[in-house]
Formats: C-alpha cells, sequence, structure tokens
C-alpha cells in the first residue's frame, strides 16, 4: 500500500513518483506527489477526473499540456490547475528530465490507481501504452476507481458498463482492482 515518502516507478512509460502527503495524512482532502518524468515519455491518455482538481507545479523541464483541446507549455516555476470535469493530459514536452509537483483535491484513491498501473507494468501484464493486457483485469481496475477518472474513450456509458458489470465478473473471478507495488522493487536509475 503506497505511504508517505514512498517511490513508486513506472518504468513503461518512464514516470516515478514520491508520495509527499496522501490521502490518509489529509483525511481524504489532497494527495501531493512529486513526479520525475522521462524524455519522450508520452504521459497518460487524455482524460478526466468529474470531482478532482489537479495542480501542476514545474520545477525543472517543460511539461507539455492540453485542456479541452488547447495546448500549452509550462517551464519551471510556473503553476497550473485542471479544474473538475475538465480534459486533459501532460506529458514531458522537453530535452531533459522533467521535475514537477502534482496536486490531487480531494485525494480519492488516486495514489492507490498509479500504484495499481506501476505494479502491472513491473509485472510485465501490461501493453507498451501502460495498459493492462488482460481487459478482464482492465475492467477491475476501473471497477476499484469508478467515479474518480475517465479516458475521454470509448464513451463514458462504456466505461460505466466495463466498470460495473465486467469488472464485477473480474473481481469475482479473482482479478484484483487493487495490486501493491512491490517492496522489493529495485528502481532504474
Amino acid at each position: 500500500m503506497a505511504k508517505t515518502k514512498q517511490i513508486i516507478e513506472n518504468p513503461i512509460i518512464g514516470d516515478k513518483f514520491k508520495i509527499l502527503i496522501s490521502s490518509k495524512d489529509s483525511n481524504g482532502e489532497l494527495m501531493k506527489m512529486d513526479v520525475w518524468t522521462k524524455v519522450g515519455a508520452n504521459g497518460p491518455p487524455e482524460h478526466y477526473h468529474p470531482i478532482q482538481s489537479e495542480t501542476f507545479e514545474v520545477f525543472n523541464g517543460k511539461l507539455g499540456m492540453r485542456e479541452e483541446g488547447k495546448e500549452m507549455i509550462l517551464t519551471a516555476g510556473q503553476k497550473y490547475t485542471i479544474k473538475p470535469n475538465t480534459r486533459h493530459t501532460f506529458w514531458n514536452a522537453g530535452d531533459e528530465e522533467l521535475y514537477m509537483n502534482v496536486e490531487l483535491r480531494p485525494a480519492l484513491k488516486t495514489e492507490f490507481f498509479l500504484e495499481t498501473i506501476a505494479s502491472i507494468c513491473i509485472s510485465g501484464k501490461a501493453k507498451k501504452d501502460a495498459m493492462p493486457k488482460s481487459l478482464l483485469q482492465f475492467a477491475a481496475i476501473m471497477h476499484e476507481y469508478d467515479g474518480e477518472t475517465y479516458v475521454t474513450n470509448p464513451p463514458l456509458p462504456v466505461q460505466k458498463f466495463m466498470a460495473k458489470v465486467i469488472g464485477g465478473f473480474a473481481k469475482l473471478l479473482g482479478y484484483k482492482g487493487f495490486v501493491p507495488f512491490p517492496e522489493n522493487y529495485k528502481p532504474i536509475k
């Protein structure tokens, strides 16, 4: 289970994060982390958080962002907040490692979602885009975090059906919506 000061690395998408304030630390109000993203890392698919705001503060490098179709670049010293229910994605837009701070309000179960995706990538059960190879595993994760984050494609009704029906079935078959980060993982240098 993710805990404060723990570093979690996702070797497929080329990022690592250090939890500074967990959901538990803040009674669910805030999840705050430092994030390092390698050159060329694509970042997450376009998505939105129905009730969370997400604030990015760049310390080093260039953060590429797309919000509701509009692209921008943030550099060291700049800060930007994505409001709830706003389509967005981000990536390393520079030629050096991107170092930034990210805050999500309220925290919800974000750290557990990030931990799960990284764990699946480390285990070799993810595709090149860091999504689970197994549709049932993907659906179990969607079930666990339903209502927190949605991608912009496929349509929302399809995602909700996958989360509730297929995800519920997958969990009955033993697929986990939360996969803990391996304690013995050796970070990539």
